[in-house]
């Protein structure tokens, strides 16, 4: 059975109604650290929240209580409602939220809202998975929900196992090819680098040029094991090897170690880490565990040819 994902029925009872002293008991207030290292004091559970940080709707859908979103960030979710919030503008930020009587909001960074909004405020911007785990474990505290606590910890156990078992493991050099002009590359500073860190790989390329290409004598020095790409673009593999053709005679290509995964982990890998982390895992080291994806279509059958030469 897989350990990640939307909350099994175990929470289905719980999470479909709010607590009944949401509405019947006296103040009863919970204090939380959000990622900004604030301490922030709720006096009962908020019942309309507003999601400024768009890598946190998925969280709240996967808790079970996204019946108390009322408004998300465009694009970050098909099931919010009533409108889309303007993220990049923090004064119009401000007045949406209001017309929406949100009681709480989640933001990406400190001090992204006017400050002429009186607004309990919390900051989702997780550097792990295990990070991740602990918003869902706040959630739990906040809304009081013992089984949706139980679930984060057992995860949480889960992950740090998995982990530390792959850390013991060779690390395999990682390469992610995206989008760019004509490709780019991610490198140490992008989120999905944590990630491959976790399920024990490594992504050795310090930052790219402009048109974000690495310099090829990086390559040959630290020739990638693992090709990951885009599922919605699989042909970057073909534009890679144009654009490298020393590649072929990387580990990567030669053992066709070359896999795709979908877009939104190059884009908000921290939307989902357990389920990215899950996969990664099963890409670098199956042994242990994870979900690993079909290998991609990598390379068209001329390229497959001169690949096995």
């Amino acid at each position: 059975m897989r350990w990640y994902g939307v909350v099994g029925v175990l929470l289905l009872l719980g999470c479909q109604r709010a607590p009944a002293w949401l509405s019947e008991a006296p103040l009863v207030g919970v204090r939380i650290r959000d990622d900004a290292g604030r301490e922030l004091y709720l006096k009962r559970p908020p019942a309309r929240v507003a999601l400024a940080a768009p890598e946190a709707v998925p969280l709240w859908q996967q808790s079970g209580l996204f019946a108390q979103v009322v408004a998300a960030c465009a694009g970050s979710g098909e099931n919010t409602r009533i409108f889309y919030l303007p993220c990049d503008d923090s004064v119009a930020l401000a007045d949406a939220v209001f017309r929406a009587q949100a009681d709480w909001i989640w933001v990406s960074r400190e001090n992204s809202l006017d400050r002429s909004l009186s607004l309990p405020s919390y900051t989702f911007a997780p550097r792990s998975t295990l990070q991740w785990l602990n918003h869902l474990r706040t959630l739990a505290e906040v809304y009081d929900l013992p089984p949706l606590r139980a679930y984060a910890d057992s995860v949480a156990a889960a992950v740090k196992a998995r982990s530390a078992e792959a850390q013991q493991s060779r690390r395999l050099r990682v390469l992610v090819v995206v989008e760019g002009q004509p490709i780019a590359f991610l490198t140490q500073e992008h989120p999905l680098a944590t990630l491959v860190r976790e399920a024990g790989g490594e992504i050795p390329y310090a930052k790219a040029d402009a048109a974000g290409l690495i310099l090829a004598d990086t390559l040959r020095h630290n020739p990638p094991e693992v090709l990951l790409v885009s599922a919605e673009a699989p042909q970057l593999v073909n534009d890679f090897l144009t654009l490298y053709p020393e590649a072929y005679s990387f580990p990567a290509v030669r053992y066709r170690r070359i896999f795709s995964v979908e877009r939104w982990m190059v884009q908000m890998p921290f939307a989902e880490p357990v389920r990215a982390f899950s996969t990664l895992l099963g890409i670098l080291h199956p042994e242990i565990g994870g979900s690993a994806p079909q290998s991609a279509n990598e390379v068209e059958n001329s390229t497959q040819e001169e690949t096995q030469d």
